[in-house]
Formats: C-alpha cells, sequence, structure tokens
C-alpha cells in the first residue's frame, strides 16, 4: 500500500517547488478500499440498532394487575346468590309437596274433612324444609369464600406468569442489545485503526515524494 501512496505523488515533470505544492494541495486524502468497506460495514451496523424495548406482555400485565387492585373485599349475600335461588326453589317446591302430603294425610284420618290439626301438620312440614333451606346458607357461604380466593389466587398466578415471560424476554432484548454493541464497538475500532492507517501512509507518501523532489534539486545544484 504504501509504494501506490509514493506513486500517486511522483514528481515527475515539475518544474518548481511551488509546482510540486500546488501538485500535492490538490490531490488530497482518498481513503483505500479497505478504509471505505470498514465505513460501509460500521454504518450497515449502526442501521440496525435494535428498536426501544417494547414487551409483547406488557398490556396483558396492565390488565391483569388492574384486575387485582380493582378486587373488593369478600362479601356474601345469599338473595344474590344463584346457587342459593336454585335451592330455593327445589326446597320450596319440596316444602310445598310435603306440606301438601301432611294434610292430606291428617284429612284421611279425620274421614276426609279438613281441620285446623291438618293445616298444623302441614304447616310443620312446611316449615321444616324452609330451615333446611337456611341450613344450607353457611355451607354456600364457604363455597362463595373458596371461589373468592381461588380466583384472587388464579389471576396472582397469572400475573406471576406474565412477569416471568415480560423478564424473560426482556433478557433476551438486553443479550441482543449488547450483542450489537459489541459488535458496533468492533467495527468503529476497526474502521478508526484502519483510517489512522491510511491517512499516516498517506501522509507518509506526500512527504517522501516532497523530499525526493528536494534531493532531486539537491543533487542538481551539486552537480
Amino acid at each position: 500500500m504504501a509504494s501506490d501512496k509514493k506513486k500517486n505523488y511522483s514528481t515527475e515533470g515539475l518544474n518548481s517547488r511551488q509546482e510540486v505544492q500546488d501538485a500535492l494541495a490538490s490531490a488530497g486524502y482518498q481513503p483505500s478500499e479497505q478504509v471505505t468497506e470498514a465505513e460501509a460495514a460500521l454504518k450497515a451496523q449502526q442501521s440496525a440498532a435494535p428498536g426501544d424495548y417494547q414487551s409483547r406482555y406488557q398490556d396483558q400485565i396492565d390488565r391483569t394487575l388492574n384486575d387485582l387492585n380493582a378486587r373488593r373485599a369478600f362479601h356474601y349475600n345469599y338473595a344474590q346468590d344463584p346457587l342459593y335461588q336454585q335451592y330455593a326453589q327445589a326446597y320450596t317446591q319440596n316444602a310445598h309437596n310435603a306440606s301438601a302430603d301432611a294434610a292430606a294425610q291428617a284429612a284421611a284420618l279425620t274421614g276426609g274433612y279438613g281441620s285446623t290439626y291438618g293445616q298444623a301438620v302441614g304447616q310443620q312440614q312446611y316449615n321444616a324444609y324452609l330451615q333446611n333451606l337456611n341450613d344450607v346458607v353457611p355451607e354456600l357461604y364457604q363455597l362463595a369464600l373458596e371461589r373468592y380466593n381461588m380466583e384472587g389466587d388464579d389471576l396472582k398466578t397469572q400475573y406471576s406468569l406474565l412477569a416471568d415471560q415480560y423478564q424473560q424476554e426482556y433478557g433476551q432484548y438486553r443479550d441482543m442489545l449488547s450483542d450489537w454493541q459489541t459488535d458496533r464497538s468492533f467495527l468503529s475500532g476497526r474502521y478508526d485503526s484502519e483510517r489512522n492507517l491510511d491517512y499516516g501512509m498517506w501522509g507518509d507518501a506526500r512527504d517522501f515524494a516532497y523530499q525526493d523532489y528536494r534531493n532531486g534539486i539537491a543533487d542538481q545544484q551539486w552537480q
């Protein structure tokens, strides 16, 4: 490469110091092919910079967290419990049936005529079935509480899983960014090294050409 630089600054045919200086000034520095290639590689690496981190899980994390924060304290109202409504419908129907059966049996004992005794027996059976319905309420309360806790646990588990996915994804992004930065640093150092070397050789060649011209003039004067 050095010999090529020297050929670029030949002083052959120049007859004065001013002509030599003008020729050297007009030539200027031209980067070598190695420098041009190193610069192109660096620019390509810079244009391939990773964008800002954007998680695929952030929206899901936000929604899950909002659902967790929006949960109210546990409160049970059996009258609004669909399961209690089903029990109430079944128990009320059974109470009516039992009351009617008891009243019919009492009427049979009195020769088929209605009596206050039959009504009382029927009412007792009806009340007994409704009492059984009330006994179910504590069980339904416990089921509702367990369901409430389970829903909360499911949301916490979902949030934890999403957070793990977020951390894993972010770690991969950081690794990719670090690799890109390492490659950019390498290519930047390579470009700087090639350019400094090439520019130094260009300067040496220019100085050599000028010194070669001066040596020629000195030889002519000596002769």
